[in-house]
């Protein structure tokens, strides 16, 4: 690919794919204000003049952060790779764009009617925006943390380790060697024919009793920890066990599962905030149907 090529390649990305931060540069306004980048913006930094129109910084930084260059609340400075790569497109972009005008292509109706879109898509993310940035707070993350942590159970784990051989006879000599002071996990690689823990030693980690198959999990919550099982049959032959710990399920830390609760509030609040536009607006469908709001169940994050 040649540098212009590529120059041209990812101009026509940033047009697809950042339709939002190029409107919030000013690159597309409604059709009464042309192409007006001299709205107030306090605390922001000027960092290039195309024709008299600024591009600023955090147009760079909205733009990365819909390309996923950077993560929301990280900043971008010149010295940053991306900082130049992203100002080019942007430069680029404003060139187009004041081209366009010069031209009147704003005028015609396939670029008002695109406009009209944008403007559209912009004014819903916005809100969207707005009401997270108001529910969705370190406060509230930190309260449905706290109500999930009250409603889970305590449940146990057990970490096992397993031989499973073809026959009852062979189980129970391996049994008997183990008690006699012989290595569970030693005789497991040697013998044991289930080739996804027969080279681990038969580890089988750790497991909650509703997350094993019915008939391990029975018998390896029957024992007591350092005990073997007698044989056992399932379809994959005889097993024995050893139980080598048990533990209270761990509880997982906020840090380890905020983007999920995050997820779920974002989910929740838009749903919420949908369900109620819906109910008190005037919708009237020529075609087709609207699919309902669906309540997402509270207790499962």
């Amino acid at each position: 690919m040649t540098k212009i090529t590529l120059r041209l390649w990812l101009i026509a990305s940033l047009f697809s794919g950042l339709t939002l931060g190029a409107c919030q540069g000013g690159s597309i306004v409604d059709e009464k204000t042309p192409l007006d980048t001299k709205i107030a913006r306090l605390g922001d930094t000027v960092v290039a003049e195309v024709d008299s129109t600024s591009i600023f910084l955090s147009d760079i930084e909205h733009a990365a952060l819909v390309k996923g260059s950077i993560q929301p609340g990280q900043f971008l400075t010149p010295k940053d790779a991306v900082f130049q790569t992203i100002l080019d497109e942007l430069v680029d972009q404003r060139l187009l764009a004041l081209e366009a005008l010069r031209r009147s292509l704003d005028q015609n109706d396939e670029a008002r009617r695109r406009l009209a879109a944008a403007r559209e898509r912009i004014l819903a993310t916005v809100v969207v925006e707005q009401l997270l940035a108001e529910k969705v707070t370190d406060e509230s993350v930190q309260r449905i943390f706290d109500e999930q942590k009250a409603l889970q159970v305590k449940a146990e784990q057990v970490r096992v380790r397993q031989i499973v051989v073809e026959t009852e006879e062979r189980a129970a000599e391996l049994k008997g060697l183990v008690e006699g002071g012989g290595s569970f996990s030693a005789l497991a690689k040697e013998f044991s024919i289930d080739q996804s823990t027969g080279d681990i030693g038969g580890d089988l980690g750790y497991f909650t009793q509703d997350a094993m198959e019915g008939a391990i999990a029975s018998v390896a919550f029957a024992l007591e920890k350092g005990s073997v099982s007698e044989p056992f049959v399932t379809k994959a032959g005889w097993h024995i066990l050893s139980i080598t710990d048990r533990r209270t399920l761990p509880r997982p830390a906020l840090k380890t599962i905020r983007p999920e609760i995050i997820s779920f509030m974002t989910y929740e609040e838009i749903q919420k905030l949908l369900k109620s536009l819906r109910a008190n607006s005037d919708i009237q469908l020529m075609t087709g149907k609207t699919s309902p709001i669906k309540d997402k169940n509270k207790d499962e994050p």
